[in-house]
């Protein structure tokens, strides 16, 4: 496997460094110990990943709205005032997905693009939700659905989304959020189906509780860190 590579989107990197990568992310000790250091960035795993808010899985109490602060993309006062009003059709959307439904398994059923649009919609009415974007909807919906829902930033659309041929998706003026987003989810199944050796053994680099949409984000977090990516999907 150590002369293999690791792709995600339209970019890749050697299997060695990305195991090295989830590796580091996704040890706790390690970040516990650089939390309490001086100067040391911890990761957010298991801070993100096994924050304890007192909900159900279906619910979206304050505490789950605040997530994204774990990821440094937290939400303003008047982002949260604007998560509280959309609140009722985000947890009727999460009760519509069962919560061992895997992505790739809604993709290959065609069932995935309905169920996100029942999610991500709520970004494509105008002026519905003040201060919330996909980065940080998604990342308050990932931890009820860490099997379903992907993790987005721009890191992550850095390594899907160029005027690149070869990358996978490409600007399309006028797409709704929903739609991108859905569109995103089949690109990340694609390479997540094609690639199964190497995701089966980047996943037994972390805790069997971290699903395989939580480590592809972290390789395209690091992989996408290198360069920006377009600013309108």
């Amino acid at each position: 496997m150590s002369d293999r590579k690791v792709r995600v989107g339209g970019r890749d990197v050697e299997f060695e460094v990305a195991a090295r990568w989830v590796r580091s992310y996704f040890d706790e000790s390690a970040n516990r110990a650089a939390a309490a250091a001086k100067g040391v960035k911890p990761f957010a795993y298991p801070a993100y990943d096994r924050m304890t808010t007192g909900s159900g899985p279906d619910e979206l109490n304050d505490g789950d709205l605040l997530a994204p602060l774990l990821l440094n993309a937290g939400p303003t006062i008047a982002a949260v005032y604007s998560l509280h009003a959309v609140r009722p059709a985000l947890e009727a959307g999460l009760a519509a997905i069962p919560q061992d439904l895997a992505l790739q398994t809604a993709v290959a059923h065609g069932c995935h693009g309905a169920l996100l649009e029942s999610l991500i919609g709520v970004l494509d009415v105008p002026g519905k939700v003040p201060g919330i974007g996909l980065t940080k909807l998604t990342k308050i919906l990932h931890r009820k659905r860490p099997l379903f829902i992907p993790l987005f930033d721009q890191q992550v659309k850095a390594c899907y989304y160029s005027t690149d041929a070869n990358y996978p998706m490409h600007p399309t003026p006028g797409r709704p959020d929903a739609v991108f987003f859905s569109t995103l989810a089949e690109c990340m199944t694609r390479d997540l189906e094609e690639q199964p050796e190497q995701w089966e053994a980047l996943a037994s680099q972390a805790p069997d509780d971290v699903s395989r949409l939580r480590i592809l984000d972290v390789v395209a977090w690091k992989l996408g860190t290198d360069s920006p990516a377009p600013t309108t999907p």
